[in-house]
Order: C-alpha cells, then structure tokens, then sequence
C-alpha cells in the first residue's frame, strides 16, 4: 500500500487489514457525519413478460445482435412510497415503480446492423425494510441489467422479443453523526510513483 504511516504511540497505523489485538488505543472521540445504512435486500430479476417489439428490417434475413446502453431508473412519480407498518414498530412497506431502458441491436449477414433506440420495460417493487424514521429516511437503490436472451420473429409482421435480468439492490439510509473511535487525521498522501 502506498499510504504513509502515522505512528501512534508506540504503534504505526495504516489505512489496511489489522490483525486482532494488534489495534493502539483511540487518541479522539470524532464526530462524523455519514449516510447509515439502517436495513437493505436484493434481488435477481428476470423480465420475461416484454412484448415482442414491432420494427421494418433494413436488410434480409435480420437476426438479433445483442442490446446495448440498458439503464435502469427510478419513476421519478411517485417515487418511493414509504408506509409504516403499524404491526411492526420502525419497519415500512416500500412501494416502487422501476424503468429499464435499453437499445436493440439488429444484425445482418452483410455485417450492416439496425439499432431500435429507446425501448423500456418497467418493474414493480413492494417490500419491506427497517425504516426506523420514515419521514427522513433516504431510500437508495443501485441497480444493473443486461440482455439475457433475443429473438427475431419473421413473418407478417417483424418482431424482436427479448428477455433482460436486473439485479437491484434497496437501502434504508438516514444521514446521522456518528461518535466513532478515531486516530486523529489521515497523514498526508505520499507522492505518486509515475
């Protein structure tokens, strides 16, 4: 590691892996303010149920080529939707709608492709978290897909149908000041090794 050492007493300290007892006592009591992360879950999704997707190929004998530029965001209206369960003190239902948003890439034999932009799908969420102030609570979420399956359907009329995976992630959050044990200030950065 190229953090510097801060001596501490006796002992040097260093931002990495500690082994049990090996820690010098605190110098300060610091004050902190951070975002605490109070309850979280997650979970696998598979978004099988997307209607087939209407195009006019450019080309003859178009297949799927894969999907690109995926998103995934939080409807903005209403956003999450926290109710306190009055059954269980500092839990709440979350209640929430998600839009994926993707691209689909058409493939041709002559190597030429098609992109159909702008495509979306969306997801509910209903669960429950310890939320211990629902009034200030932050709720977060960090989440990613990717294309799990495509198929181009000939015929009539020319379709894509595709299958995406999510996997999100949800935290209960409040942003708190912490008292935390501390070793004062971090030493200042050694200079980089070109």
């Amino acid at each position: 590691m190229a953090f510097e050492k801060k001596l501490i007493g006796q002992q040097e300290v260093v931002p990495g892996p500690v082994e049990p007892g090996q820690l010098p006592e605190p110098t300060e009591i610091t004050c902190i303010e951070v975002v605490k992360v109070y309850d979280a879950c997650s979970q696998r999704l598979c978004l099988d149920n997307i209607p087939p997707i209407t195009f006019v190929p450019t080309g003859l004998n178009p297949s799927f080529g894969r999907c690109k530029n995926i998103s995934v965001s939080l409807v903005t209206t209403p956003g999450f939707v926290i109710t306190p369960l009055k059954d269980r003190p500092g839990f709440a239902r979350l209640q929430a709608t998600f839009q994926v948003m993707y691209d689909i890439v058409i493939s041709y034999p002559d190597g030429s492709t098609q992109v159909l932009p702008g495509n979306t799908t969306t997801f509910s969420k209903d669960i429950v978290l310890y939320v211990p102030e629902p009034s200030a609570a932050t709720i977060k979420y960090e989440a990613t897909a990717e294309c799990l399956f495509g198929k181009v359907n000939i015929g009539l009329t020319d379709t894509v149908e595709v299958i995406l995976g999510v996997w999100i992630i949800i935290k209960s959050a409040l942003d708190v000041q912490l008292l935390v044990p501390s070793y004062g200030f971090c030493p200042v950065a050694p200079a980089c090794v070109p």
